[in-house]
């Protein structure tokens, strides 16, 4: 599919949109879902993603609130191009340099209950975002994403850069006690209202290890959500290895001492990491009131929207399940070799009766 847009860099221009495109259904949010739901604000940091963004907004689900661009001064269509994906979306204007400082601006911003950051380089998938809200409103604080839990995993980790993520999340565990499977990840949720107690300064890569330990300092209810990591599309990272790993480990050392200085002022009866949070329970139900509102408003859609709506619905029912295999609802239906083929009516009606047989 392709659709024309309007720069100010190059004119009138062709991009290419991915098979699976559908225009965001701008009246589905979760009061109308009949959903007793935070609003979601997805914050994403781009700087010359014009390539990666059609392969990223349009798979954002339609109940989010809202979509925030925060513009690390791009030279390429990155603006026009996200205008064009996401009617509606928010551009922020960001003249401080580094992912931090894009982060911190878009968190400022936000208006939803629940933030979700995101990459723009298409690493990370957008369907995903119902495990992480699952994750929040079974009662997480902090839902971080992790490559290395059962259900998730990478094809952009080099052998150096996991030994590096591996010695740096032993060293966390090591110093702080933490639980993390993964450290240097930066697919994460929380809910704003902590955003205060995470009293985030960083402006470079090493926001997200600030994030992780700060979380664990503050005694927040944390748990990790399975992820998987794709190669970035196009482009390249502006990730350097050793230069972002040296402020990494700096980032660590210099939270350990304040940690060390501050320790007693942490509440004591708070866990360091909740491990009982079931995310998957409250995605599904989100993922069934979509298809319900769909089928009821697929008078107003084309039958080709339509179906690309219900294949994006199966889609994001499929990472779920494939993320976390061990889970009972696993076992609802066989599933087929591929999402296409799933029967999401069934689905939703069994996972249903489990829950009340649950309840």
């Amino acid at each position: 599919m392709q659709t024309t847009i309007q720069s100010e860099h190059s004119g009138e221009k062709i991009i290419s949109l991915p098979q699976s495109f559908t225009p965001a259904l701008t009246n589905l949010t979760p009061t109308n879902l009949d959903l007793d739901w935070p609003l979601v604000s997805v914050i994403i940091p781009t700087l010359n993603e014009a390539k990666n963004l059609p392969h990223i907004l349009p798979a954002i689900p339609r109940w989010v609130h809202e979509v925030i661009i925060v513009d690390g001064r791009s030279t390429d269509d990155t603006v026009a191009v996200a205008q064009q994906l996401r009617p509606g979306v928010r551009i922020i204007m960001e003249q401080k340099k580094g992912k931090g400082a894009a982060l911190r601006r878009g968190f400022a911003e936000a208006r939803g209950e629940i933030i979700v950051m995101l990459d723009a380089d298409g690493s990370m998938h957008p369907r995903e975002i119902y495990s992480y809200v699952g994750a929040l409103v079974a009662g997480a604080d902090f839902a971080k994403g992790s490559r290395f839990l059962q259900g998730g995993g990478t094809d952009d980790m080099e052998w150096l850069r996991y030994l590096g993520n591996l010695g740096l999340t032993t060293l966390t565990k090591l110093l702080f006690g933490s639980l993390y499977s993964d450290l240097c990840y930066g697919y994460s949720a929380f809910w704003k209202r902590v955003l205060p107690r995470l009293d985030l300064q960083s402006d470079g890569f090493e926001i997200e290890t600030e994030m992780n330990i700060r979380a664990l300092r503050a005694r927040l209810k944390i748990t990790e959500v399975p992820s998987f990591e794709a190669n970035r599309i196009y482009g390249t990272s502006n990730l350097n290895t050793w230069r972002d790993g040296w402020r990494v480990l700096r980032k660590i050392m210099s939270e350990f001492v304040e940690h060390r200085i501050k320790r007693s002022a942490l509440p004591p009866e708070a866990p360091l990491v909740k491990e009982d949070v079931d995310p998957l329970v409250p995605a599904m139900k989100l993922l069934a009131m979509e298809a319900r509102h769909l089928n009821f408003i697929r008078h107003q859609m084309t039958a080709e929207a339509y179906h690309n709506a219900i294949d994006a619905i199966k889609e994001a029912c499929w990472v779920l399940l494939q993320a976390f295999p061990d889970h009972p609802d696993m076992k609802l239906i066989p599933l087929p070799t591929q999402y296409s083929d799933l029967d999401i009516h069934t689905l939703f009606s069994k996972q249903k009766e489990r829950s009340q047989q649950v309840s």
